[in-house]
Order: C-alpha cells, then sequence, then structure tokens
C-alpha cells in the first residue's frame, strides 16, 4: 500500500459564485480543494435512455403521502382494546380500522424463555380487506416493519407516538418478529417456517436492521448480530454446497445447513451482505465484515445475474460503503447492472424499466416488461441515492432516474388514475387522499391499458389490489426528495436512507435536466456555513447562512456538503475528509458504450467503444481489456477496440475493461457478452 500522505488544507478565502439571496450574483473564481478536479461521471447505461427532464413534469409529494398514510392507517390506536378485525370482502366499510392491536403475549409468564418479545403488537392486513389477517396472524413482517420505517424516515418518532389519549412505541412492537429459537426475524410471528425463501427470510431481518440504526438500543443490536451470526455460519455450506451453484437457491434452512429448491431461484446476493454489514457496523467486529466482502466477492466474479426481487438493490450499496470506508474495489456498476439490466437469470425481464405502458411513462419503475412494482421502485431509491454519497460518479444518472421515478410512480395511486384504468371501481370513503396506494401497474389488462392493480384479487381471491405492504415503502421516496424553486430541479438527501452511515453534515444531491445553467435557492440553515462540491472539489460558498443561490451548468451535477464554516480539510491518499468525515473523493471512471447493454451477441467485426476519465493532475498509464481471465488488449489507454472473435471459445463472458492511472486509482466497467 502505498505510504499515507497528510495534507493539510491552506487555502486563502475567496468569495464565490454564489451569493446570499438579495445580494448580486459575483462573477469571481471558487475555492478549490487540493487543485481543480473534473466531473469524473461512471453510466447506468439504462438511464442513458430515460428522458433527462420528463415531459409535462409532476411533483408528488411523497413524504406528505407517507405522513398521511401514517394518520390513516394507524388511526386505530385511537382505541387502546385490543379489537378483532372483521374484513368483509363486499363491504368496504367494515375494512377501516385498517389495523389493530395484538395482545397474544401480554399475559406470558416470565418464565418463559421461549418467546423473546412478551407484550403487546400491532397488526395490519398485506392487502386493504384481506380476510387472511386477524389478530392471530398472518400478518406480515414485509407490511409491518416498513411501515415503521418508512414513517420514521420522513420524520415520525414511532417510538413514542402520540395518538388521541395515548402514546405508543411502535419501534418496540415491531421486536416480535424477532424469533429466539432460530435467531432471525421471521415474516410472520408464532410461525418457526424458515429456509423456504430468501426474500421472505432476509428481508425483515434487513428492515430491522435499519431500524435498529433509527433507534438504536441493546435489544435491536442483539437482534442484528444474532441474525447475521445465523447467516454467517451458514455461509459455508451455502458455498461449498453440491446442489446447484453458490446461493443459487430458492431459501436456505440456518438450522440444519439445508438449501430449498423450489419453483424458482432466490439468490440472497446484496441482501445478505447488508445484514452482515449492518452487524459490522454496530459492533466492529471483522468476522461481519469478512462476511459481506465473502458475499460480494462471489457478486462481483459471477457471470450471471442473480437479481431477484429487492435483494440486489442492496449490494452496490454496500459495496460502495466499503470501498469508501474499508479500501476495497468492488465494481459498483455491475451491481448496479445487475438491477437495471433486464438480464435476470432467475426472474426472467425483471429490471428497471425504460419504456411506456400506452402513452404512460414508467422510466425508473421496477418489475417486469409487463408488470411494475410499488414497493421494489420505492426501495430500490433508498439504496441507491445514500450509493452516491460513497461513490458521486454516479450522481448525473442517480439524479436522472430519481426525476423520472419522482414523475411516474404517481401511476400507483388511485386518485391519478382514471377509475377505468384500474381494479377497484371506487375510491375508498376512508382514504379520501388515496395514500393506499397499488400494488403495481400492469401494461394491460384485456384491452384496457395500463391497469393500476395487484396480485391480490388475481392471485389470492382478495376483494383489493390496493397494498399496505406496498404503501409501506412511501417514506422510503418521501425522505428522499424535496422540491427546490426551479421545476425539474430535486433536493435529494444523500443521507435520509444511508443506514449506520455518518450523518454529521448534510449532503445533498442537485441535478440539473436542461441544457442551459440555472440558479436554485438552498437554504443552509441558521448559522454560518460552508457548501462544498463534491463533484468539483470546489467550495460554492463560504460562511453563508440561510437561503443562496447556486449554479448548475446545463445537463450536471452538484452534491453539496453543508459544513462549519471556515472548514479544514485534509486529504489522506485519494480522499477528502472534514473533520474525519469523508465528504470526496478522486477517482477514475472507465465506461463501456458499446455493446450497449448486458447479454449482447458480439460477432466478428464488431467494435468494443469505451470512454474513460480521470483527475487533471492523474492521467490514466495501463488500460486491460479482457473476455473472463482471456486478456486481449494489454497497454495505453484507447477508445476503440476490435473484436476478434478467433481468440475466444464460444460461451458467454464478462466483458472487462480495466483502467489504472499513474498515482495508482483503478476503476473496471463490465458487461456481460455472448461470443459465438
Amino acid at each position: 500500500m502505498r505510504k499515507t500522505l497528510l495534507i493539510t488544507l491552506v487555502i486563502a478565502m475567496v468569495l464565490c459564485t454564489v451569493a446570499c439571496r438579495g445580494n448580486k450574483d459575483p462573477e469571481q473564481e471558487p475555492a478549490f480543494v487540493f487543485g481543480t478536479d473534473q466531473a469524473v461521471s461512471k453510466t447506468i447505461r439504462k438511464v442513458d435512455t430515460f428522458p433527462l427532464m420528463p415531459t409535462d413534469f409532476h411533483y408528488t409529494d411523497y413524504a406528505e403521502a407517507a405522513k398521511t398514510l401514517d394518520r390513516l392507517v394507524f388511526d386505530f390506536a385511537e382505541n387502546d382494546q385490543a379489537v378483532i378485525p372483521n374484513y368483509q370482502p363486499d363491504d368496504p366499510s367494515t375494512w377501516n380500522p385498517l389495523g389493530f392491536f395484538d395482545d397474544a403475549r401480554v399475559s406470558i409468564p416470565p418464565s418463559v424463555t421461549t418467546i423473546f418479545y412478551k407484550g403487546r403488537t400491532f397488526g395490519f392486513p398485506t392487502y386493504v380487506g384481506d380476510r387472511r389477517s386477524s389478530s392471530e396472524g398472518p400478518y406480515e413482517a414485509i407490511t409491518m416493519l416498513p411501515m415503521v420505517l418508512g414513517a420514521s424516515f420522513v420524520g415520525i418518532d414511532k417510538s413514542h407516538q402520540t395518538i388521541g389519549d395515548h402514546t405508543y412505541d411502535f419501534v418496540e412492537m415491531t421486536k416480535a418478529f424477532y424469533d429466539i429459537a432460530i435467531d432471525l426475524v421471521l415474516n410472520t410471528t408464532g410461525n418457526t417456517v424458515q429456509g423456504k425463501s430468501f426474500w421472505y427470510d432476509l428481508y425483515p431481518q434487513i428492515t430491522i436492521a435499519r431500524l435498529a440504526d433509527l433507534y438504536p438500543d441493546d435489544d435491536f443490536q442483539m437482534i442484528v448480530t444474532k441474525g447475521a451470526d445465523a447467516w454467517l455460519s451458514a455461509l459455508p455450506y451455502m458455498i461449498d454446497s453440491e446442489i446447484g451453484n453458490d446461493y443459487e437457491f430458492t431459501g436456505f434452512d440456518v438450522r440444519f445447513n439445508l438449501p430449498f429448491i423450489g419453483r424458482h431461484i432466490e439468490p440472497p446476493n446484496g441482501g445478505l451482505a447488508f445484514v452482515f454489514y449492518a452487524a459490522y457496523q454496530l459492533t466492529d467486529d471483522n468476522k461481519y465484515l469478512e462476511g459481506a466482502k465473502t458475499v460480494l466477492d462471489w457478486l462481483q466474479n459471477t457471470p450471471r445475474n442473480p437479481n431477484y426481487e429487492a435483494m440486489s438493490d442492496f449490494a452496490f450499496y454496500v459495496a460502495a460503503a466499503l470501498n469508501r470506508l474499508e479500501g476495497t474495489t468492488y465494481d459498483i456498476q455491475k451491481m448496479i447492472d445487475f438491477v437495471f439490466e433486464n438480464d435476470a437469470a432467475f426472474r426472467a425481464g425483471w429490471s428497471v424499466l425504460s419504456d411506456e405502458f400506452n402513452g404512460y411513462p414508467v422510466h425508473g419503475l421496477v418489475g417486469d416488461q409487463q408488470y411494475a412494482f410499488a414497493m421494489n421502485s420505492f426501495n430500490l431509491a433508498s439504496t441507491l441515492v445514500p450509493t452516491v454519497k460513497y461513490d458521486v460518479r454516479f450522481a448525473d444518472d442517480v439524479g436522472t432516474y430519481i426525476l423520472n421515478l419522482v414523475n411516474n410512480a404517481k401511476w400507483f395511486f388511485p386518485r391519478q388514475m382514471p377509475l377505468v384504468n384500474q381494479t377497484m371501481t371506487a375510491h375508498l370513503a376512508f382514504d379520501p387522499e388515496g395514500s393506499i396506494i397499488y400494488e403495481g401497474l400492469k401494461r394491460s389488462i384485456g384491452t384496457v391499458s395500463p391497469v393500476a392493480a395487484g396480485d391480490a384479487t388475481a392471485m389470492f381471491s382478495q376483494p383489493s389490489d390496493l397494498s399496505l405492504y406496498s404503501s409501506s415503502h412511501l417514506g422510503y421516496l418521501g425522505a428522499l426528495v424535496k422540491e427546490t424553486n426551479v421545476t425539474g430541479i430535486l433536493q435529494i438527501d444523500l443521507n435520509a436512507t444511508d443506514s449506520f452511515g455518518d450523518k454529521t453534515y448534510p449532503v445533498h444531491l442537485y441535478r440539473n435536466p436542461y441544457s442551459t445553467r440555472r440558479v436554485i435557492e438552498v437554504d443552509v440553515g441558521s448559522g454560518t456555513h460552508d457548501l462544498f462540491d463534491a463533484v468539483t472539489k470546489q467550495i460554492v460558498a463560504r460562511n453563508v447562512t440561510g437561503v443562496v443561490n447556486i449554479d448548475i451548468k446545463g445537463d450536471t451535477s452538484r452534491v453539496l456538503w453543508t459544513l462549519p464554516a471556515n472548514s479544514t480539510f485534509t486529504r489522506t491518499d485519494h480522499i477528502i475528509y472534514v473533520n474525519d468525515v469523508a465528504v470526496a473523493a478522486y477517482q477514475a471512471a472507465v465506461n463501456i458504450v458499446s455493446p450497449g447493454h448486458s447479454s449482447y451477441e458480439l460477432r466478428q467485426g464488431d467494435v468494443i467503444r469505451m470512454t474513460y476519465q480521470s483527475p487533471y493532475d492523474d492521467p490514466i498509464s495501463n488500460m486491460v481489456i479482457r473476455f473472463g481471465d482471456i486478456v486481449v488488449y494489454d497497454g495505453m489507454p484507447i477508445l476503440t477496440f476490435d473484436y476478434d472473435k478467433s481468440v475466444l471459445p464460444d460461451t458467454d463472458y464478462d466483458l472487462i475493461v480495466e483502467i489504472e492511472t499513474e498515482n495508482g486509482l483503478y476503476d473496471r466497467s463490465t458487461s456481460r457478452v455472448i461470443c459465438r
């Protein structure tokens, strides 16, 4: 490892290109930290097909929708009594109140050690009017835990919430899903069935960990670490199993270390990495870090796209955090492509969409080519946005993705769609603002296109496709975005859903989708502050307070840290710190431009095209192009390479382009290709 060089910033106080509101905008040079830097960018190829500025852009206040939802679904708590719900499928008036208290555990004696949580809890149906729910269950953790987490993300203290004349700790109640016999958070209470689905086994564990970040206590730390221990003990058996390929099971029984293969494969990938990452952040125990690395190492090298449901959403997020915090070099772009590209090996066509359903844009929504899902769309935003905090090279494309998602997720709301374009024939009287959303949006049902719909009516014979498990995730997106004074330029909060990240200083992404310069108003709050742009390593404002005017050039982004006035910057290797908080990094970038999508079939005569960038004072010294382990080029950086089929056997490959700079910065870009 290169010798660490610590440099202390000594920079003169200068006027910036911004001014407080009411002052003129002086045209003077800004202050640069450790010299100027170009905006180095990584490409998400699917996002390059999105409109930079959606046509007829409409801003939906998802934070307010999440708060409205919370008031609606928790209004059952005005009555402190436990009341068994009696949902009648043909009578929507019986569907409210939606929730209920469950006192089944209140009378359990302290001497009973087989049950961890012995108190009141609460329940919701998975879908509105779902008659499968009662005080005896099954009500699901994938609904309950995100309902608490989503509300918490938008600023509601669910550990001390007053409703009517009563104050409740709904966070404490979520501990009922922890099963002490298995040491895992399960999807249903009182049900020890485990090992049949990675998705249902891991997502509750992930969500309880994210709650532990917001509401730290000893119980939560124990639940997170015990769960990580259980999965860590199982990890070698998932890797060395003689059944199938590594991790490629439907589920895994952690008690007996037995894989389960059902009708489809659900690789745990990034979800499992996050379980270990959370435990590492809580304990600083290196065994959990090594567990996360083991999973990410497999993802780095696997030749197939293992994307299934929301598990892959956590891979690039954990990888980006470890690259910044631990000095790893994971290929974040490859892991993002797992989610965005439509070549998933185990769920055909599952991806981030770039499309229209009969004139309704769905760019940024998640699903297959016929069916976009709300929950998956909101969850992805909650991990992709904080990834930019750790790797600013993705700022442009993540900003474009979020703008399209904010515009297009409105189709999930029943009052945004004509009744003919949804499976409900009337709006719910007890939901006048329409805060309970549909599970998804189908391209068509019969001759109607598109249709806000869900699986409940078609698959489970339930009376409604309005989905509480989907609605519970509204706060995931609501916490991230706010409007600015310029339509289409959003304030995107990189701290809001950064579970276990350092949130000492506010940091926001602003993406200008227009071709020309815009000036936005940024409120830095009371006191005096410096504004630092992590994209250009530029101090754009010194000693400012209140509302500040900020320039953003056309088709560019700023990632602005709000720092204490007169901050002192230090640099260790390529990372820039303020008071031990990493606020920026010097990075190189290489992007494969062509082939333009994964699973591309290369033919003799095809040209592979690349772009590359590095800091101004650190040129790229070497480029390697390889198909898997077969090196086909090693030399000075080039922009094009002529594909020669004769040197490669027929098979599928990871086409990998790697670069290194004179000062040792490294990057790679990966595209899955077929050589025949």
